[in-house]
């Protein structure tokens, strides 16, 4: 008697703890923790702007700095140094325009940030070390790209046509602007200048260094090589070879042989009657030079995230803002290998897209960020998708609370409990940079 007792009770404890899981269910949920606003602007402009550099320090300096936030201000609108403390009135805010001295040069604006979003020290405004105009230049915008190096974060910027950097430390002051490539000489069509640039760390000389590519209009390539200071090492390498769009280098693994991605034209029109165009493969050499046939890697001219995990190269993109596809790429023996993507589809993406950016966090797990503006009330929409390491994606939307319109995409930064995203933003306020950190987390959740 006892024992069937026993034995009933036992049944009734497995149904209703069956009753109680059927009844829950464990999701990702991801949310905003935190939100700051690093630099204030009363009139921000896109020219020049619609790229930050937002990278990692290799060590944190002594006060705490652990990443860098830089970006072009041709109209030093950005409140710092001695405009920081300017005060104003709202009939001042300046919404309708920039009040700049026309004797200004332009410059960027660099300012380092520890893990807790706050500023460490003041922002420093670097001016251009040249304002020359040359006759039939093609002037690009300033597209500064990012890339931690030994010695700290290595920016390069395009400047009257050519291509600038400098070296910013954790702690101390930020050397001016040197010029590292000067574009190719006017071609027959009558342009100069680079239109396009990509940066990513390899190693060079033994140390964490980086290497660049930079793209005139014409398709000319000059390539670059930096070492751990972020001293260019020998001369820009002008390719034989043209290219018929622009170029993304990929980080891959030291040891590993360079690759990029180049947009190349195919036959045919998209759907709004553009040039249809494809993603490729092209392998490069040591002296970052292209080797061998571009590989097809069945994506299509949408902007593309790439991210190492493990020993593969992981690539995304969103396929008209309805299906995320997703290349995981080994690399063999040194060498990428190509493989097909996989297409995971969602429910239409509201807006129109404004960028696309992923990384690598902790254990393993790939945060994908993708951001799209509301055309009508000016909404940002942003959608984020959780890689777990077997890597299943779980789709997460709208997990930025901001109403603003994006001047520059976001970049993501890896953090101890999510991400942080750094965007440059403009809102009723006026215009400035914000992060935002996200964390996600599994949690148990009634059933619906």
């Amino acid at each position: 008697m006892i024992a069937r007792s026993s034995l009933g009770a036992m049944v009734l404890s497995l149904l209703t703890a069956g009753w109680s899981a059927g009844a829950q269910s464990r999701e990702r949920v991801c949310v905003t923790t935190e939100a700051r606003r690093l630099l204030s602007a009363p009139f921000l402009l896109a020219n020049g702007s619609d790229r930050i550099v937002a990278a990692p320090f290799a060590q944190p300096s002594r006060e705490g700095a652990a990443f860098v936030v830089a970006l072009r201000d041709p109209e030093r609108t950005l409140r710092v140094g001695e405009r920081r403390g300017l005060r104003r009135a709202v009939t001042e805010l300046e919404l309708r325009g920039a009040a700049t001295p026309p004797e200004h040069l332009p410059g960027m604006v660099f300012a380092r940030v520890n893990r807790e979003l706050g500023l460490v020290g003041e922002p420093v405004f670097v001016e251009d070390p040249t304002s020359s105009r040359r006759e039939g230049e093609t002037f690009p915008p300033g597209v500064p790209v990012g890339v931690t190096v030994e010695g700290g974060v290595l920016v390069i910027a395009h400047v009257a046509g050519d291509l600038y950097a400098t070296l910013v430390a954790p702690e101390g002051p930020v050397a001016p602007l040197r010029r590292v490539a000067q574009a190719p000489p006017t071609t027959a069509a009558g342009t100069h200048g680079f239109v396009w640039l990509t940066a990513t760390a390899r190693t060079v000389h033994g140390h964490a260094g980086a290497v660049a590519l930079g793209g005139t209009e014409d398709g000319e390539v000059v390539a670059l090589s930096f070492d751990g200071q972020g001293e260019r090492v020998g001369d820009p390498v002008l390719w034989q070879q043209h290219v018929g769009g622009s170029m993304q280098l990929l980080p891959l693994p030291p040891g590993a042989d360079p690759a990029a991605l180049l947009e190349r034209p195919v036959r045919g029109a998209t759907v709004t009657g553009e040039q249809a165009r494809e993603q490729v493969l092209v392998r490069l050499t040591d002296t970052l030079e292209p080797s061998g046939e571009p590989a097809r890697l069945g994506l299509g001219p949408y902007p593309t995230a790439a991210t190492m995990r493990g020993s593969s190269l992981v690539l995304s993109q969103w396929a008209e803002g309805r299906g995320l596809a997703v290349s995981t790429l080994p690399v063999a023996r040194g060498r990428l290998q190509v493989e097909t993507p996989r297409l995971w589809t969602t429910r239409d993406l509201e807006g129109a897209p404004l960028g696309h950016t992923m990384i690598t966090g902790g254990e393993g797990v790939l945060y994908d960020l993708a951001t799209n503006g509301d055309t009508v009330a000016g909404g940002l929409h942003a959608y984020l998708v959780y890689f777990d390491g077997a890597g299943t994606p779980f789709p997460r939307r709208d997990v930025f609370p901001l109403r603003a319109r994006v001047i520059a995409p976001p970049v993501l930064l890896p953090a101890e409990d999510g991400v942080v995203a750094v965007m440059a933003n403009v809102d009723e306020m006026g215009g400035g940079v914000d992060a935002v950190h996200v964390r996600c987390d599994l949690v148990t959740l009634p059933q619906r």
